[in-house]
């Protein structure tokens, strides 16, 4: 056998899971993918896709979107940038964060179809990734109309699509799909459309996006793997050929490899005519096991030993789908409840990419600093605290943030998180409301989980001590109060989240910065095979770190803020009931 010659630097080792080299060989116009945790989907899947696209439609703009500019800031772009900076020179391939090299889009002898077009329309580039070739890349949310504004985009690539309204997708991103077909229109990617998210969960997640997967045409995307995997191989050995400057095996192959993409990738105004690729669909769904190399599999062992909830455990780590607890605790709670415009740009819209910024309350749309917070406080070892506001003009109470820490932290760890989160807060008031567990000077988890200081009093006068000791004034409003039946806070739950003809506030919830409450909402069913209504609490029995987002500890803790402030709305004879056993205590 004929000893190859080439150096092995014309190719490098890259390791890809099996759904990754799918994504890259199917790589029709539209791609959609609903993956597991772990599977790569940002760094391994989206990013690659971007860099096909952006090759093939030199000078083009792109448009990266989600259901929060922060989110793309966030969560999105750090992945995206890990691929580039890891394959290519930051400077000379792609910028971002700054404004590109004045080399960036000026057309070659070699590269005629590069154009600065698109740059030079660019005034602040530090929310914009830029490429050689003069195409690039903007961000576009569902929570900043303005952010559409006059883009022209040949393709647009989605993240968390579990976050993004159906109305809002198609009233406010895909208006913004619209480039010139007479520049773009030759490549397979012009228009199409790029998404990913992980596996909805319930009803409050959007799920719409699901419904592309029958435009799946299994047979078809059958068809392309075998061309695409084929013509990638050809492609391997005509680098090889390149390199050891093989004339004949050069031609031999480089004819392969253009009949077979032209097969796949030719548009036309002839249907028959183009491309397997052209205007088709696949969807993608995997689980984590999809990349068992890289993750090992230990690492599956450990999620399945850890992860005590099923509902976790089949959404995040095996991709299947699970919808809401069908008899929930908060029965009337629904998607009307949320809002997704929860954030102001003003010191965000500062930052340029690649620069830290830290998250505060001054980000947030509806917090008002200069009002008192209203809080929800739920105790024991693992401490939850929610956040509210009043617009009393529109009758309206937002729940507008979510904190917790759990054991070895303490009271004095929680009021550094709240006083870190709302330190450009003004009006330093917390008005505090919780169970009467939160006025026991020893309450029985103490005994598996002691304080860990000298100072022995009430959770409620503990976090106290611990916020005005930053600063703050704290008002205790539950303090020598009766115990409240879970029926209760039930009826009163309905009225509020049920009201349909105003009568009462109406309650929302930001579902961006309470994301953990609206998952522990979802997780708090009704207890079944008892006489009395009352509240499933056994998530609570979850490990510490699973219980923020699949346990009842978020959503007491928002029941008693909703008890506190509007109990006055259900009848009298329904506010007090002294019994012996409350709703909400700890029991250990």
């Amino acid at each position: 056998m004929k000893k190859s010659k080439v150096n092995e630097n014309v190719f490098i080792r890259a390791y890809l899971s099996v759904v990754q080299i799918i994504a890259m060989l199917l790589d029709p116009t539209f791609l959609f993918g609903e993956l597991g945790r772990g599977s790569g989907k940002t760094t391994h899947i989206l990013a690659p896709r971007i860099d096909r696209v952006q090759n093939d439609m030199p000078g083009a703009m792109l448009v990266l979107a989600a259901a929060t500019y922060k989110s793309i800031l966030d969560n999105i772009v750090p992945g995206i940038l890990e691929y580039f900076l890891e394959n290519y020179e930051r400077g000379v391939y792609f910028e971002f964060g700054k404004r590109p090299p004045a080399h960036f889009g000026v057309p070659t002898s070699k590269n005629p179809n590069w154009s600065r077009s698109e740059i030079e329309k660019i005034n602040d580039f530090k929310h914009t990734i830029t490429f050689v070739n003069g195409t690039v890349i903007k961000f576009v949310s569902c929570d900043r109309p303005e952010s559409m504004l006059g883009l022209n985009a040949a393709h647009l690539f989605i993240d968390e699509m579990i976050r993004i309204p159906e109305e809002k997708f198609l009233e406010r991103i895909i208006p913004a799909l619209r480039a010139d077909r007479s520049k773009f229109g030759h490549s397979h990617y012009y228009m199409g459309i790029t998404g990913f998210s992980s596996t909805p969960n319930f009803e409050t997640d959007e799920d719409w996006w699901t419904k592309n997967e029958k435009d799946h045409n299994q047979p078809l995307m059958d068809k392309i793997l075998e061309i695409a995997y084929e013509a990638d191989l050809r492609m391997g050995k005509l680098l090889t050929a390149q390199a050891e400057a093989d004339t004949e095996e050069i031609k031999k192959l480089q004819r392969y490899v253009d009949r077979w993409t032209e097969r796949l990738n030719k548009r036309s105004d002839d249907p028959d005519q183009c491309g397997l690729r052209v205007d088709q669909t696949a969807y993608l769904r995997a689980s984590s096991f999809s990349n068992i190399k890289i993750l090992g599999i230990d690492y599956i062992k450990n999620q399945i030993k850890t992860i005590k909830d099923p509902d976790k455990l089949n959404t995040s780590i095996l991709a299947v789908r699970k919808y809401k607890v069908k008899d929930m605790f908060f029965g009337k709670f629904g998607k009307q409840h949320l809002f997704d415009d929860g954030y102001e740009y003003k010191y965000i819209d500062r930052v340029a990419l690649g620069e830290d910024r830290e998250s505060s309350s001054r980000d947030l749309k509806y917090c008002n600093p200069n009002m008192p917070l209203i809080a929800g406080y739920d105790p024991g070892p693992f401490q939850s605290i929610v956040f509210g506001q009043e617009e009393k003009q529109k009758k309206t109470f937002r729940i507008i943030k979510d904190i917790w820490v759990y054991h070895p932290d303490q009271h004095a760890e929680l009021a550094e998180k709240i006083d870190t989160f709302f330190k450009h807060h003004k009006n330093k008031v917390i008005y505090l409301y919780y169970d009467r567990a939160g006025n026991q000077r020893d309450p029985a988890y103490r005994k598996d989980y002691p304080l860990l200081g000298t100072l022995r009093d009430t959770d409620a006068n503990l976090l106290q001590i611990a916020l005005v000791a930053r600063g703050w004034t704290v008002h205790p409003m539950s303090r020598n109060q009766a115990t409240i039946f879970y029926s209760q806070h039930y009826r009163l739950l309905n009225k509020l989240f049920g009201d349909q003809e105003g009568k009462h506030w109406k309650i929302l919830i930001d579902r961006n910065e309470c994301e953990a409450l609206v998952s522990s909402i979802n997780h708090s069913p009704l207890k079944k095979g008892t006489r009395d209504i009352e509240l499933d609490k056994s998530s609570e029995k979850l490990d510490f770190e699973d219980q923020a987002m699949y346990s009842t500890q978020l959503s007491s803790a928002l029941m008693y803020l909703l008890w506190g402030r509007f109990s006055e709305i259900l009848p009298a004879s329904d506010r007090v009931k002294i019994t012996p056993q409350g709703a909400g205590t700890y029991s250990g």
